[in-house]
Order: C-alpha cells, then sequence, then structure tokens
C-alpha cells in the first residue's frame, strides 16, 4: 500500500493545569500558620464541594480533616483551590501569572476532565502550475472512561488526486477495549480494519488482543503506555494473474503474528506545546506464502501539537510505513521487495 501526499495540514490537548500550584501555593500558607491547626477550616475544592473540619494530618500530596460529619477524611492537594480558617481572614490561592501568561489548554480550563473526549484533526492541500494536484486527509479519535472500562476508536480518511489520477484513496476504522486491572495494568482488544481502493491488498482486517502496562500515572503532563499483542491478520487481494499465481490462486490469506503498541504523549510545563509519537512494530509468526518471507510491518507517526486556545490546535506529524518483504526463489536467491513510505502532515483540529 504505497502512497504519496504532499506535504499538508493536521492537529491535541495541552496538560497544564496551573490550578494544582495555587492549591500548592495555599497549603504553604497553611503551614506557615500554626494557629490554622487549631482552628477549623474551609476547603474550597475545583469541582465547587466544601469541606470543613480541623487538620489533623499532612503529607507532600493529601490533607486529612477531622469533619464533624463523616470522621477523618483525606483530600488531595491536587483538589484544593482555597483554604479559609472560619475565624479570620480566607486564606485564598492566588494565580501564578508565569503559570497562565500561556493560552487556556482543555486540562487547565477542566481540572477534572469529562470521562470522554473526542478528537478531529483535518488536512488539505492543493497545486496548481506545472503538476496540479488535490489532497484531503482527517482524522477521528474518540475516547470513553467508565471505571475499569475504556473505550476508544480511531478513524482515517486519505484521498489524493495527482495529474487527475488518483494516487491515494484509503480508510481505516481501529476500534479498541482496555479493561484496567489497577492504575497501571491493563488488557486489551482491538480490530484493525483497512481498505484500499487502489492496492493490491485491498483489504486487511487484524483482530489482537494481549496485556499492557501504562507509565507515570500521578503525571497529567506526560503519558506513555505499552502494548503487547498477539493476533491473526487476514489480507485480501486483487490484481492480475501472476499475483494470483503467487498467492497460490487465493484471494485472501491469513497468518499470526504478535506486535507491540505505543502511545507517548508530553505536554511541556511552560508552554501550549505537546510532543507525540504513537505506532506498532509488527513481526508474523508463520508464512502463508512459499515463496514470500514476510519479515516485519513498522507504523510509527510522531510530531507536534500547538494550542492556539484550549480547544483548537495545530498540527504537525511525520508518518512512517515500513513492511519488509524477501521474495525467495527456488535456487535459494533472495530478493527484497520491501515497501516505504514517508510522508509530512500540517493539520489543524479541535479537541471536545
Amino acid at each position: 500500500m504505497l502512497y504519496r501526499s504532499p506535504v499538508q495540514f493536521n492537529a491535541t490537548n495541552s496538560f497544564l493545569n496551573p490550578t494544582k500550584y495555587h492549591a500548592a501555593f495555599g497549603l504553604v500558607l497553611l503551614l506557615l500558620s500554626p494557629a490554622l491547626y487549631a482552628e477549623d477550616l474551609l476547603l474550597l475544592l475545583q469541582n465547587g464541594d466544601r469541606i470543613t473540619g480541623e487538620l489533623v494530618a499532612e503529607t507532600p500530596t493529601q490533607l486529612q480533616i477531622k469533619t464533624s460529619y463523616a470522621a477523618t477524611v483525606t483530600i488531595d492537594k491536587a483538589q484544593i483551590h482555597q483554604i479559609q480558617a472560619l475565624s479570620a481572614v480566607a486564606t485564598e490561592v492566588k494565580p501564578d501569572p508565569q503559570l497562565v501568561s500561556t493560552p487556556a489548554s482543555p486540562a487547565s480550563a477542566n481540572p477534572h476532565p469529562q470521562p470522554w473526549k473526542l478528537e478531529v484533526d483535518v488536512s488539505a492541500s492543493t497545486r496548481r502550475g506545472k503538476e496540479q494536484s488535490d489532497s484531503f486527509s482527517a482524522t477521528m479519535d474518540w475516547e470513553l472512561r467508565d471505571d475499569a472500562w475504556r473505550y476508544n476508536t480511531n478513524t482515517e480518511f486519505d484521498y489524493e488526486i495527482k495529474a487527475n489520477v488518483r494516487k491515494a484513496h484509503k480508510y481505516t476504522i481501529n476500534p479498541g477495549v482496555d479493561y484496567f486491572y489497577n492504575e497501571q495494568i491493563f488488557a486489551r482488544t482491538k480490530l484493525d480494519y483497512s481498505y484500499d481502493y487502489l492496492a493490491s491488498d485491498y483489504k486487511n482486517i487484524d483482530v489482537s488482543l494481549g496485556p499492557g502496562f501504562s507509565f507515570f500515572k500521578d503525571r497529567d503532563e506526560l503519558r506513555l503506555e505499552l502494548m503487547a499483542l498477539a493476533g491473526v491478520k487476514k489480507a485480501f487481494f486483487r490484481g492480475d494473474q501472476f499475483l494470483l499465481a503467487l498467492l497460490g490462486n487465493r484471494d485472501a490469506i491469513s497468518f499470526r503474528f504478535t506486535s507491540l503498541d505505543y502511545d507517548y504523549q508530553y505536554q511541556l510545563p511552560t508552554i501550549s506545546l505537546e510532543w507525540y509519537a504513537k505506532g506498532s512494530i509488527l513481526t508474523m509468526l508463520d508464512q502463508p506464502i512459499e515463496l514470500l518471507d514476510f519479515k516485519y510491518e513498522w507504523h510509527n507517526e510522531f510530531g507536534a501539537r500547538y494550542w492556539l486556545t484550549d480547544k483548537i490546535r495545530v498540527s504537525w506529524s511525520i508518518l512512517h510505513d515500513w513492511t519488509s518483504i524477501d521474495l525467495v526463489l527456488s535456487d535459494g536467491s533472495v530478493h527484497p521487495l520491501d515497501v516505504k513510505d514517508i510522508r509530512q502532515k500540517l493539520s489543524i483540529g479541535a479537541s471536545f
């Protein structure tokens, strides 16, 4: 499935959350005022809740408050917006102007993210002159977190015409489900479906499952997940008689595979810029065609996203696809048939 498109136009969220620094500043004031330990306090939380009681213990990340209605409760410092002594002037958490000087991000606008999110990116280009070309691509990522379950779907569409000839016309749909045993260990099941109107292997269906591990769960600005999967791939072919003869007069083949998937995101702490990388490395466990040696497939995307507002972003990315195949003849000679595709994309998108 080799296709190329000109440099195009692509786009995600910033995870900067200045309110957690507000809470830390208020807690410092609290610790510098010993008299407050003996008084009842009023805690105003980020979600609007109010808690009153006496401070009985404190850790670097939590407060323990003794209340008259629920015994002792533990509150994360990041959840606190304001601290008041009921018998004194309120100790209010004030924003640090250096932390709010950059454009707002969805994380800062909503300290308690909604359980679902939707991201849409669109890129388009047109060229007129010695060479004429038109291209359009769109991606959509949807995710829903419900207790221990996480549902997600990725959809992509690419279309390109160059010199009045179609150079690319394909779409993919990749739904998946994750079940979290705890905050870091989860099991993933996913389906990958792709259809290419121009390629010989025009349809591919992958079903896989396996364990995953999520790193840095205590850091909102950093995400790294690794998934080790095993599954079955079925590829459908069309073409000339030589290709069908090479496949043993079959129009579809199936084989088992293993893959390592990864998902990386890092939001820079002082500006609305995010680095990201995602992809998979897939190896075949069996060879369904005698003359062909399928080695591996590598699909990778990495780039940067800059947030113009808390919803709108621009993205630049490099997409790299590499399929390694060798043709092994009866005399033992090996002829590489590798397929490589490298593209750049500049997009604009929105996150909800």
